[in-house]
């Protein structure tokens, strides 16, 4: 290892301490078991409450209690990736902005405004919702405004809504690589390409599915990747047998992610298991001692936690029996 790596490992030596600290009230296998088997929701809250869930003012009977306990925890969470490197994790909090740019984008154009703002990301729900209403983005990354100018100019154009999903979720990868490439640690870019490949095997069997054409693929492909967009495009049409060796350094998840289909789990097994994909690369971090490896696997960690307990609490709330919610569930850090 070079001197000036091991120089960047030591600048994340105190936050990679303190994280290490908090990783041991990460919820656990065993901690999910007892959250499904506890036998009330006063239980519950005492459970994550043990892991540093802030239940304050809560009964465990409120609709949107995952909602609560998540939305508190992320905005401490957040303030750990501000602490870490001054902007330089703010990646892992670009997909709460963007879900934010989408629903204020939505909000204005739309007949159904929906208060579903998320907090934890890295510019404030206030700042962000007055800068798409003002069309003002010095708060904002430059990628963050050119994509809302792309969004709403293809929305106008085609009255599709649809598409202010695909043209911000394209804007939310490139930030996101455009960040990784600050910290210049292959981990963190290894994993932004993972999440781009496993966004766009999922969107070609999916659109397969439907029976979209490729034309509309293609403008839903994101680049980023191990493989490019282009590859995904031209590989649309091919049958199951030969479109992983058409996918270059995607042909491995598409050839695991085929073999999941055909297991007859369907969609639903389809999704945890491309979750659980993203999961076994962050774990790859877990016995780094200290560097910007550390803060990125917890910051990744608990993002899949806020899922595992919003299943968890959904699950019991609508009376689910205790092995179809486990069913759900994506695999966990610890």
């Amino acid at each position: 290892m070079s001197a000036a790596k091991k120089k960047k490992n030591l600048d994340f030596l105190m936050i990679s301490g303190r994280i290490k600290s908090k990783e041991v009230h990460l919820v656990s296998t065993q901690t999910v078991d007892k959250l499904i088997d506890a036998p009330d929701m006063a239980e519950v809250l005492k459970i994550l409450s043990e892991h540093g869930y802030d239940i304050s003012g809560l009964t465990g009977e409120e609709k949107n209690l995952a909602s609560i306990l998540c939305e508190r925890d992320r905005a401490e969470t957040a303030e750990i990736a501000t602490q870490a490197g001054n902007g330089l994790f703010d990646c892992f909090l670009y997909p709460n902005d963007y879900h934010n740019l989408k629903v204020a984008l939505k909000n204005e154009l739309l007949s159904d405004p929906r208060d579903i703002f998320t907090s934890g990301g890295s510019v404030s729900v206030e700042e962000l919702r007055d800068g798409v209403k003002n069309r003002d983005y010095r708060s904002l990354t430059d990628m963050m405004g050119s994509g809302v100018e792309e969004a709403l100019d293809v929305y106008n154009r085609t009255g599709n809504s649809q598409m202010i999903d695909i043209v911000l979720d394209r804007y939310c990868f490139k930030d996101m690589a455009k960040a990784a490439e600050k910290v210049d640690n292959e981990f963190l870019s290894g994993y932004v390409r993972t999440l781009v490949d496993v966004a766009n095997v999922k969107a070609l069997l999916r659109l397969r599915k439907m029976g979209k054409s490729p034309e509309f693929a293609s403008q839903v492909f994101f680049e980023g990747g191990n493989a490019t967009p282009e590859r995904f495009t031209a590989a649309y049409n091919a049958s199951n047998e030969e479109l992983p060796s058409l996918l270059g350094g995607a042909a491995s998840l598409m050839q695991k992610a085929l073999a999941e289909m055909s297991g007859g789990n369907g969609m639903s097994g389809f999704e945890l298991f491309c979750d659980n994909y993203l999961m076994d690369y962050i774990r790859n971090a877990k016995y780094v001692p200290y560097g910007a490896e550390v803060p990125m696997a917890y910051l990744l960690a608990k993002e899949t936690e806020y899922k595992v307990i919003s299943m968890i609490l959904a699950g019991r709330q609508t009376g689910l029996p205790a092995n179809s919610i486990k069913e759900r569930l994506r695999a966990l850090y610890v």
